[in-house]
């Protein structure tokens, strides 16, 4: 069987990716009793769009063409006006793509639906090498059916984004809390907070009703607190928190000076009061994604 996928596609200039040398990924050696290809992302005439993600469960196999990317000679950004359905996985889910040296991550949405809103669910699942060119999928959360975006990354430069839908039949397992904390960054060898700090907890459990939190800063200079308001939102994912105040960066250097900082989170969700420590810059995340935040751990654990 082959269907097809339409993609809606936007052409951007942008600094094209490094050449990466090509690698044939073995064939499987059992083929596939089911082919769906979807179409790859159309850019403008002499772009190179990079070759398909292979995803395959049981006896279906996904062709994917990339809806957005950045290979080679250009830029695309698009979006799939379709999911490819992978249908019910029982067993294993394999990703195949033969360029070498790319890594993949993968976010599981729910509903499984074309156009992600705020309040889609979002669980991270896990892609594991288990070979040159080959990964296997761990889906997480309750058994359902979910929308799986799987993003690739070339080492020296270069990415791509795919989309398939799949229904799982046995429970994985639940993310542990994630926190995010974006306070400072380094612009041009000065801290600035760019007007905001922002403090983000995702897959908590359940969402809280009552929560705040308060930063303290401890700088060469001096000390200072700040309560941070929790976010409000109208759509917003079970499990998810948000923290936000708006605080002049030049109010900030003036009551604590140069960095380092020693920055102190206290958090209260629905009456248990949690604590951590972080110090900027020394903390600043390490993953390309990051942002430059930091990564509060607190005590006791979140839940």
């Amino acid at each position: 069987m082959v269907g097809s996928v339409s993609v809606a596609v936007l052409v951007m200039a942008c600094a094209p990716s490094e050449n990466v040398r090509d690698r044939t990924v073995p064939p499987e050696v059992t083929p596939a009793a089911v082919v769906t290809r979807s179409s790859e992302a159309a850019g403008s005439k002499g772009m190179t769009a990079p070759p398909p993600v292979v995803v395959r469960g049981g006896s279906t196999e996904l062709s994917l063409g990339a809806f957005t990317y950045c290979h080679r000679t250009g830029c695309v950004d698009g979006r799939p006006m379709d999911l490819p359905d992978l249908g019910t996985v029982t067993g294993d889910v394999t990703v195949s793509f033969p360029l070498g040296d790319w890594t993949f991550v993968a976010t599981q949405l729910q509903p499984a639906v074309v156009r992600s809103t705020p309040c889609d669910v979002r669980l991270p699942a896990r892609v594991v090498p288990t070979g040159a060119g080959r990964w296997r999928l761990e889906p997480a959360g309750p058994p359902g059916r979910y929308r799986i975006d799987l993003f690739g990354r070339a080492p020296g430069g270069g990415d791509l984004l795919v989309a398939f839908a799949l229904t799982t039949s046995a429970p994985g397992p639940m993310p542990d809390p994630r926190v995010s904390l974006s306070a400072f960054y380094d612009h041009d060898g000065t801290p600035d907070n760019y007007g905001t700090f922002e403090l983000g907890i995702n897959h908590l459990r359940t969402t809280p009703r009552e929560a705040g939190a308060r930063l303290t800063i401890l700088g060469q200079d001096g000390r200072s607190t700040y309560e941070l308001p929790r976010g409000v939102s109208e759509c917003r994912p079970r499990g998810e928190v948000r923290f936000r105040a708006e605080v002049p960066n030049e109010s900030v250097l003036r009551a604590v000076g140069q960095a380092p900082y020693t920055i102190r989170v206290d958090l209260e969700l629905d009456g248990k009061r949690h604590s951590a420590s972080v110090v900027w810059p020394r903390d600043v995340s390490k993953d390309p994604d990051g942002d430059e935040s930091l990564v509060p751990i607190f005590s006791p654990a979140l839940r």
